[in-house]
Protein backbone atom coordinates (compact mmCIF):
# COMPACT_ATOMS: atom_id res chain seq x y z
CA UNK A 1 0.00 0.00 0.00
CA UNK A 2 1.29 3.42 -0.53
CA UNK A 3 1.66 5.73 2.07
CA UNK A 4 0.12 9.03 1.32
CA UNK A 5 2.68 10.99 3.72
CA UNK A 6 5.78 9.68 1.87
CA UNK A 7 4.26 10.39 -1.40
CA UNK A 8 3.80 14.03 -0.16
CA UNK A 9 7.58 14.40 0.96
CA UNK A 10 8.60 12.36 -2.32
CA UNK A 11 7.13 15.08 -4.17
CA UNK A 12 8.46 18.07 -2.17
CA UNK A 13 12.40 16.50 -2.40
CA UNK A 14 11.54 16.15 -6.23
CA UNK A 15 10.77 19.71 -6.65
CA UNK A 16 13.57 21.27 -4.44
CA UNK A 17 15.77 18.68 -6.40
CA UNK A 18 14.08 19.92 -10.01
CA UNK A 19 14.86 23.59 -8.68
CA UNK A 20 18.36 23.16 -7.46
CA UNK A 21 18.83 21.57 -11.53
CA UNK A 22 17.60 24.21 -12.79
CA UNK A 23 19.40 27.03 -11.61
CA UNK A 24 22.91 25.36 -12.37
CA UNK A 25 24.74 27.71 -14.43
CA UNK A 26 26.49 25.42 -17.05
CA UNK A 27 29.00 26.99 -19.76
CA UNK A 28 27.79 25.05 -22.59
CA UNK A 29 24.11 26.49 -21.96
CA UNK A 30 22.24 23.48 -22.05
CA UNK A 31 19.97 21.72 -18.61
CA UNK A 32 21.76 18.80 -17.49
CA UNK A 33 20.26 15.59 -17.96
CA UNK A 34 18.71 13.32 -15.41
CA UNK A 35 21.72 10.83 -15.10
CA UNK A 36 24.04 13.72 -15.45
CA UNK A 37 22.07 15.41 -11.95
CA UNK A 38 21.92 12.28 -10.52
CA UNK A 39 25.93 11.33 -10.97
CA UNK A 40 26.12 15.22 -9.52
CA UNK A 41 23.89 14.23 -6.81
CA UNK A 42 25.91 11.03 -5.99
CA UNK A 43 29.77 12.23 -6.08
CA UNK A 44 28.43 15.45 -3.63
CA UNK A 45 26.82 12.37 -1.34
CA UNK A 46 29.94 10.23 -1.75
CA UNK A 47 32.40 13.53 -1.00
CA UNK A 48 35.48 12.78 -2.42
CA UNK A 49 35.13 9.20 -2.68
CA UNK A 50 33.32 8.53 -5.74
CA UNK A 51 34.51 6.80 -8.61
CA UNK A 52 33.23 5.65 -11.63
CA UNK A 53 33.38 2.43 -10.66
CA UNK A 54 31.37 2.89 -7.41
CA UNK A 55 28.80 5.07 -9.35
CA UNK A 56 28.12 1.96 -11.69
CA UNK A 57 27.50 -0.31 -8.35
CA UNK A 58 25.01 1.92 -7.01
CA UNK A 59 21.83 0.26 -6.91
CA UNK A 60 20.69 3.88 -8.81
CA UNK A 61 22.26 3.15 -11.59
CA UNK A 62 21.68 -0.91 -12.15
CA UNK A 63 19.74 -0.01 -15.54
CA UNK A 64 21.80 2.71 -16.53
CA UNK A 65 24.87 1.44 -18.94
CA UNK A 66 28.75 2.36 -18.40
CA UNK A 67 28.52 4.51 -21.95
CA UNK A 68 25.98 6.60 -20.12
CA UNK A 69 27.73 7.29 -16.91
CA UNK A 70 31.01 7.88 -18.54
CA UNK A 71 29.23 10.33 -20.76
CA UNK A 72 27.58 12.01 -17.56
CA UNK A 73 31.33 11.79 -16.05
CA UNK A 74 32.74 13.81 -19.01
CA UNK A 75 30.08 16.62 -18.94
CA UNK A 76 30.39 17.11 -15.20
CA UNK A 77 34.21 17.80 -15.79
CA UNK A 78 33.67 19.83 -18.59
CA UNK A 79 30.58 21.91 -16.84
CA UNK A 80 34.01 22.27 -14.04
CA UNK A 81 31.22 20.99 -11.90
CA UNK A 82 33.54 17.79 -10.68
CA UNK A 83 37.28 17.05 -10.59
CA UNK A 84 38.95 13.59 -11.02
CA UNK A 85 41.96 12.97 -9.32
CA UNK A 86 44.18 10.45 -9.44
CA UNK A 87 43.79 7.60 -7.10
CA UNK A 88 45.83 7.09 -4.52
CA UNK A 89 46.21 3.57 -4.30
CA UNK A 90 45.50 2.76 -8.43
CA UNK A 91 46.65 5.63 -10.40
CA UNK A 92 44.45 4.38 -12.95
CA UNK A 93 41.60 4.68 -10.73
CA UNK A 94 39.73 8.67 -11.13
CA UNK A 95 38.53 10.06 -7.64
CA UNK A 96 35.67 12.34 -8.66
CA UNK A 97 34.40 15.84 -6.45
CA UNK A 98 32.56 18.54 -6.42
CA UNK A 99 33.90 21.49 -7.71
CA UNK A 100 33.84 23.72 -5.10
CA UNK A 101 35.57 27.02 -6.40
CA UNK A 102 33.50 26.79 -9.38
CA UNK A 103 31.43 29.88 -10.00
CA UNK A 104 28.62 30.31 -12.44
Amino acid sequence: MIDKTELKHGWHKLTVLQDVKDRLPLFRGHRLSSTEFAVLCLVAHQDGVATITSIIKHPYFVDVSLSTIKRAVVTLIQEALITATEGSYDRRERVLSIHEGRHG
